[in-house]
């Protein structure tokens, strides 16, 4: 089913669009598109979905796979929750796969970039990894024995809502301190406009302006600068994302851990306050083999190069994606 020339179309839903790209079984990309997120209703999502596959999906296409932004049932694969959309509960394997006529495969959006960076990417020859994204949210995957963790209901690798912060901010679920909260890159930018907001005649309130979306960019840039606020941000949620991956790596072993999502483009900025508080709060450090903390290597595309990949591991009968 999958033969040499086979192709998969991979899709990556997030909370303000979608990104689609055909792959050819060493991932490359062959064609891309995107297009705004409808929120509302599912049937609105699938008809968004639907139109991107058509329009890259060319004459090879075997399988389809679909990242959503959520908890995603590992049985049926329907969205059973996700805080970026209007709806919940909502069946989406099944009506994609008629709307684009073939097989659909459905998965969380993380488990499908942590699924390319096993594949492909950074924890490649590894069969042991976590990777966390940096982004809008903080999402993770994790693999284990070579297969993807998905939990009893498909729920698992939530790390976005572990407590890293005690008494810190109040997340979406009614705790304090999240990391998804914390440490993600909307966290770099809500902290660059508390910091631009009691400074606003500082150097990196005028890099700021007026440009809130842009805030966590702003903050990346003014670092590099060697803006004094923007470092001591930079560092902060650093810390705090070693702090998480320390957790990680205490509970599941991993050969390696990967960090992508767009405020990896900060590089050491970022990572290395991670990599120093990680290796202050991992276990035994001395009496384990090390455990590198890696910059992703796919970046935007994880998502979508990982769902199509997990189509095309499906497709060919691997149960190790399942």
């Amino acid at each position: 089913m999958t033969g040499a020339r086979a192709e998969a179309v991979g899709i990556d839903v997030g909370a303000t669009k979608i990104a689609a790209v055909r792959i050819t079984a060493d991932g490359t990309v062959a064609a891309r598109a995107r297009a705004a997120t409808p929120r509302r209703t599912a049937q609105e999502l699938v008809a968004a979905v639907a139109a991107l596959v058509a329009r890259v999906r060319g004459q090879r296409a075997v399988a389809v796979g679909v990242g959503l932004p959520g908890m995603v049932d590992a049985r049926t694969g329907a969205l059973a929750f996700a805080p970026g959309l209007d709806f919940a509960r909502a069946p989406l394997r099944e009506p994609i796969a008629d709307a684009v006529g073939l097989p659909v495969v459905t998965d969380n959006d993380a488990n499908a970039a942590a699924w390319a960076e096993y594949r492909l990417g950074a924890g490649r020859g590894h069969a042991d990894l976590v990777l966390v994204t940096l982004g809008t949210g903080l999402g993770c995957g994790v693999v284990v024995g070579g297969r993807l963790l998905h939990g009893a209901h498909g729920f698992a690798a939530e790390a976005s809502h572990l407590i890293v912060e005690p008494g810190g901010p109040l997340c979406e679920c009614g705790n304090r301190g999240c990391w998804g909260e914390t440490a993600s890159g909307a966290a770099i930018g809500r902290r660059g406009l508390r910091e631009a907001a009691a400074r606003p005649g500082s150097p990196l309130a005028r890099l700021i302006g007026e440009d809130r979306a842009g805030a966590g960019a702003a903050v990346t840039a003014a670092a590099r600068g060697g803006d004094e606020q923007a470092l001591e941000i930079m560092d902060r949620v650093g810390t705090l994302t070693g702090v998480g991956l320390a957790a990680l790596a205490n509970v599941f072993d991993p050969a390696v851990l990967v960090v992508g999502g767009g405020s990896v483009a900060a590089g050491e900025l970022l990572l290395a306050p991670a990599r120093a508080e990680f290796a202050r709060r991992l276990y035994a450090p001395g009496d384990r083999p090390p455990v590198p903390v890696l910059a992703a290597r796919f970046a935007a595309d994880a998502g979508a190069i990982g769902a199509g990949l997990l189509a095309f591991d499906r497709a060919r009968g691997d149960r190790a994606s399942g």
